[in-house]
């Protein structure tokens, strides 16, 4: 069935060869009182148990712990880990009822044979990108032409569902390769903006990257390259709290909403009924930003709904992907309301240099209040003001990324830095 492309695959990989009969695969199938699909045979008679398929973050079950887990519903992302609820994969190749058959079909997940082939070698290939010596990830919504020099540069597909099969050819993953003259490959979740590509050496992954005219980062490399978050995260240097009032009142006043936070005495209840004073920032941001702005990109919790946990502390947000900058979210919040009409806009092919003295922006931005440079100490994120208040600016160090507000893309000014970018 797809022996021959999961052979492919592992030509890639490590040469270990499968220690997994087919008495082994029907003992198993006693034991479960079930039979494995053809193509989750072909899988276990293929890759030994110890390669990086079955051993690595979000790897596939070995044939030896495969069990029955009764389960509700579907679930695309591995559940908590403990007794009563493992960790696992979950794929049904035949639903039960309707009601499983129908969510199982808006999550895109194989309920037949063909589809769950194809969904092992997407997921093979993905996977086995990722353990190539040398990676490197591109961000795909900013390359230019970025499939059609994929169909160019690595053209072979492992896998194709037979028509016949689906009435809808739909994919999770993309994953490409090419094998003259270098052996490569690229994988991405296809709802992912990172593409990987991994091979045997840095050499070929920048003579590749060169030739496609990505830019793009290492996440392994074999010859000392910078890698990409690769530091441990280091922990929050404690320092005084300096007021951000002034940049909030600055931000207030650009987007026009000025005069519309929380109330003092509400801010006094709050802290009364907690048993100490909200910190300094905190109750800033209560102060000047208005209750319908709470539910942004991060959702901040109204005052009335502050609350000590078990060890004291307080939970006043929940948050998206560990990042959060007080200030900056409040510039985030105003952005992201479409009753205030910002426009919010990346500054196309920016390079940090660009902030630098002499740099293209420097001569157009300033700080706020005369204190975003001390606020952003330590810190990721960085605003400014630009173009004489018209427009305020956003850095995002981690990212390498620059973002303006504006509120009127016409003024002369702003078409002017638009200007800068093209």
């Amino acid at each position: 069935m797809i022996s021959e492309e999961l052979k492919k695959i592992k030509s890639f990989g490590s040469s270990m060869e499968s220690s997994v009969t087919p008495e082994d695969i029907a003992d198993k199938e006693k034991e479960l009182g079930v039979m494995l699909p053809q193509a989750l045979q072909e899988l276990y008679l293929t890759f030994h148990p110890d390669d990086p398929a079955f051993t690595e973050k979000g790897n596939l079950i070995p044939l030896e712990e495969l069990k029955i887990c009764k389960r509700v519903y579907w679930t695309d992302t591995m559940s908590s880990n403990d007794l009563e609820n493992p960790q696992m994969w979950g794929l049904y190749v035949l639903p039960e009822t309707r009601k499983e058959e129908k969510h199982l079909e808006g999550r895109e997940v194989p309920c037949n044979q063909s589809k769950l082939s194809q969904w092992i070698m997407e997921w093979l290939g993905y996977q086995q990108t990722l353990a190539q010596p040398s990676v490197a990830a591109v961000n795909k919504d900013k390359a230019e032409s970025y499939w059609k020099k994929m169909r160019e540069h690595l053209p072979n597909t492992f896998y194709h569902v037979p028509p016949e099969h689906l009435s809808s050819h739909r994919t999770n993953f993309s994953v490409n390769f090419v094998e003259e003259p270098s052996r490569i490959l690229c994988g991405s979740i296809l709802y992912s903006e990172l593409a990987y590509f991994g091979g045997r050496t840095d050499e070929e992954m920048e003579q590749l990257m060169k030739q496609m005219g990505f830019k793009y980062v290492w996440i392994k490399s074999q010859d000392g390259h910078p890698v990409f978050n690769s530091a441990p995260p280091q922990p929050p240097q404690e320092r005084e709290l300096k007021s951000i009032a002034p940049v909030l009142q600055f931000l207030c006043k650009f987007a026009g909403i000025e005069g519309k936070g929380a109330k003092e005495e509400s801010i006094e209840r709050a802290g009364a009924r907690l048993g100490a004073s909200l910190p300094l920032s905190l109750e800033e941001f209560y102060r000047y930003l208005p209750g319908r702005f709470y539910h942004s990109y991060n959702v901040v919790r109204p005052l009335s709904g502050l609350k000590q946990i078990k060890d004291g502390k307080v939970n006043f947000l929940t948050e998206n992907q560990a990042v959060y900058h007080w200030a900056a979210e409040f510039l985030w919040a105003l952005a992201c309301d479409e009753k205030l009409n910002l426009i919010l806009w990346e500054f196309p092919d920016f390079e940090p240099s660009m902030l630098s003295e002499g740099g293209k922006l420097s001569p157009y931005l300033s700080s706020i209040a005369g204190i975003t440079d001390q606020i952003a100490a330590g810190n990721t994120r960085r605003l400014y003001q630009a173009m004489d208040g018209q427009a305020v600016g956003l850095y995002d160090s981690e990212e390498c990324t620059f973002w303006f507000v504006t509120k009127d893309e016409t003024l002369p000014m702003v078409r002017r830095m638009q200007s800068l970018g093209n």
